[in-house]
């Protein structure tokens, strides 16, 4: 058998645990591209309605356990801003959450005018939702990234380590966990069907406000005037330059944290192609920076 016959052999086990075996009769899985496991799948049961089934990732940087992943999608869902959860089993990692129709945003998509004013409606009613997550602790996590690296790492990765660490600190210092804040805001975790969605919640913490902007800029490719237009569309107002200052390190901060993710994810992996273009590009947007 082929490596996606056995993927899509396991993903009928696993779609067959949670809805049961007569749900599953008739049912077509087909998968999703997009995102660094590809491990997605459309399910359209035979009555025609439609779900995604999201597989584990074996050794999985996420920041949230599945129980606490589906809490907080299930409270996004309520507000309208992301697919309901159908059903979430611990025991294998497995996520079913209804379908909903629209294509995930490309970073282009994300840093159009009219879109960095609606993505900025959509965190203000994220932030604003009360959620029980634990508090973003970014030196924590910066250490571990950092501390988990081979030895075999080159000097650019301990000198960005050390740099990450830096901004890590100011930032525990400097901000309070107030928001419920998504923390993965690459464009295709938005997804658009005239409404916008946010899915993959693994990452979600309480932290400040200004984290997720930092990452919706950071990871998208926003330029100066584009960074000062998503804090002016969320604050809805003119920014301060101090806060502006903010934006610009902890785009830093948070391409860094990105960086150190994902060559954290290429030292477990056996597959090196997966984190390979990540690893690429936001290396050489922190050379440029």
């Amino acid at each position: 058998m082929s490596r996606r016959s056995d993927e899509h052999a396991a993903a009928c086990i696993a779609l067959e645990r949670v809805v049961g075996n007569r749900a599953l009769r008739g049912s077509i899985l087909a998968p999703i591209s997009g995102g660094t496991h590809r491990r997605s799948w459309l399910v359209t049961f035979a009555d025609g309605t439609r779900s995604v089934l999201r597989m584990p990732v074996a050794r999985s940087n996420a920041l949230l356990d599945l129980p606490t992943e589906s809490r907080a999608m299930a409270a996004a869902a309520r507000a309208g801003i992301a697919p309901a959860v159908i059903a979430a089993d611990p025991e294998t990692g497995v996520l079913l959450t209804h379908f909903r129709g629209g294509s995930p945003w490309t970073p282009v998509e994300a840093r159009a005018p009219e879109n960095i004013v609606r993505l900025a409606g959509v965190l203000r009613t994220l932030h604003a939702l009360p959620v029980d997550l634990p508090a973003f602790a970014a030196e924590r996590i910066a250490s571990r990234y950092v501390s988990e690296l081979p030895q075999s790492s080159s000097e650019r990765a301990a000198e960005w380590g050390d740099e990450l660490l830096t901004l890590a600190r100011r930032y525990d210092a400097r901000y309070a966990p107030t928001a419920f804040c998504h923390n993965d805001l690459v464009a295709a975790n938005v997804l658009d069907d005239g409404q916008l969605v946010l899915v993959d919640f693994e990452y979600a913490v309480r932290a400040d406000p200004l984290l997720d902007l930092a990452y919706a800029a950071g990871m998208n490719g926003f330029d100066g005037e584009q960074r000062r237009a998503l804090l002016a569309a969320y604050r809805q107002e003119e920014p301060a330059n101090e806060e502006l200052a903010d934006l610009t390190w902890l785009i830093r901060m948070v391409r860094l944290m990105a960086w150190f993710w994902a060559l954290l994810g290429n030292a477990s992996t056996d597959d090196s192609l997966l984190y390979a273009l990540h690893i690429a590009e936001l290396g050489a947007r922190l050379r440029q920076e």
